[in-house]
């Protein structure tokens, strides 16, 4: 923003923004401790990694292997639908 217009500073705004975002995320991976302990916040309702239950209905190697598969079948599709947008 031009100086003298109100507005904050760009990179101000991305530096703040970055760290505030960041920090939340490292709390919910769990590289985080919860800094306010009193409080005893869950992330989600099924516990960090698991909100829906779905550790408990399988296996969790096999899960995880199933997510890569469709993760990479989706990067598959959208690299299809980029080629197409190109041609």
């Amino acid at each position: 923003a031009p100086e003298g217009s109100g507005f904050p500073s760009f990179w101000n705004v991305v530096f703040i923004e970055v760290f505030l975002v960041g920090s939340a995320e490292c709390y919910r991976t769990g590289l985080y401790e919860n800094p306010f302990p009193e409080l005893e916040l869950d992330v989600n309702p099924g516990g960090r990694f698991d909100p829906l239950g779905f550790a408990d209905a399988g296996d969790l190697e096999e899960l995880k292997v199933k997510e890569i598969k469709h993760c990479r079948l989706a990067m598959a599709a959208w690299l299809g639908l980029i080629v197409q947008a190109i041609a």
